[in-house]
């Protein structure tokens, strides 16, 4: 079977025998005037060729006439057309699978006794990204992240542009609202500012801020997933967590953050190097290092120390904290 063939999923999710609904329907393409006769003729079961024609037409790919005849519809019109409604179906699926685990979570939150359902340990770094896409997928509001140094954020990181850019959708394909708040640390990633821009491009707010103990992608008030990858690189013990209390306290965690967090200004008026200082500046309110600016900025480390002492002096600053502090407040950043 070519791979063309083996990717038309026309087979039913119980199985067929040897993927006998796509052999049948290669059989009846390949030939001019296909008849149920002639596919028996050609040594197939006439129990499956039967359920097979069944199904094929259900799908709308062939028209079954008096006396055995098949008409096939051509495979241009009638696969985009079964695909548009496999993805209406999955929509709707996932959009059902979202309010229905509301209920199912809201009736166990009133029930005395935990249900082990609300946590799930997770064992790998794949197992964590999948479940998080699920997660995500049944969003309908909100993704609220923050992201820690990990094998996990570099795994994001490393990923192609174009899906940085690509907006997270939820149930029904609806545009979720993205704000992540990052570690200052995940700078020193390659290209990191990069690929912060392409993030904000596919609609992602972000701040930066330092000491951020951990990762964890919160979806609504309904679900999170805790990244403990900077703990044990395989992510073995990161969560999947239900329990509304949990995710409450996570999202609080959160806030706490976002509050403390510097957004990130690369581009503004005034000469390169006024630009440059408002980079430099940024950077420092986020608690990034001179090694990490100068990388960023693309000049010397030592050129970096001297624009930031002298930056600190013209803010009347005594300590770097400060200088971003008061950067913040005299609207520089």
């Amino acid at each position: 079977m070519s791979d063309a063939a083996a990717g038309l999923g026309l087979e039913s999710p119980d199985g067929d025998e040897d993927g006998a609904v796509t052999r049948v329907y290669l059989a009846v393409l390949q030939n001019p005037e296909p008849t149920r006769s002639l596919l028996v003729a050609q040594g197939m079961k006439a129990g499956l060729v039967d359920q097979s024609l069944d199904v094929l037409q259900q799908r709308g790919l062939i028209r079954l006439r008096p006396g055995g005849v098949i008409e096939v519809a051509p495979p241009d019109i009638s696969l985009p057309a079964l695909a548009l409604t496999y993805e209406r179906r999955a929509r709707e699926t996932r959009s059902a699978a979202h309010e229905l685990a509301q209920v199912y979570f809201q009736a166990r939150a009133q029930s005395a006794t935990p249900d082990v359902g609300t946590i799930r340990i997770l064992n790998s770094l794949d197992e964590m990204g999948a479940v998080t896409a699920e997660a995500v997928a049944a969003g309908t509001r909100i993704v609220r992240v923050f992201r820690a140094p990990s094998p996990r954020t570099d795994a994001i990181f490393d990923s192609p542009m174009h899906s940085h850019e690509e907006p997270s959708r939820g149930a029904g394909g609806i545009v979720l609202d993205m704000a992540t708040v990052y570690d200052s640390r995940v700078l020193d990633i390659p290209d990191a500012l990069t690929i912060l821009e392409g993030r904000e491009r596919g609609g992602e707010r972000f701040r930066l801020t330092t000491s951020v103990p951990f990762s964890c992608v919160i979806v609504d008030e309904a679900a999170a997933v805790v990244d403990v990858s900077a703990f044990d690189p395989t992510g073995f013990g990161s969560v999947l967590v239900r329990g509304p209390a949990m995710v409450l306290a996570l999202i609080s965690l959160f806030d706490h953050l976002w509050t403390l967090g510097s957004p990130l200004h690369r581009a503004g008026s005034g000469s390169p190097a006024e630009q440059r200082d408002q980079l430099i500046l940024s950077l420092l309110a986020a608690g990034a290092p001179d090694a990490t600016i100068a990388r960023q900025t693309g000049v010397s480390q030592r050129t970096v120390e001297r624009r930031v002492r002298a930056l600190m002096d013209q803010l009347g600053a005594g300590t770097r904290f400060q200088a971003g502090v008061q950067a913040g407040r005299r609207g520089l950043v």
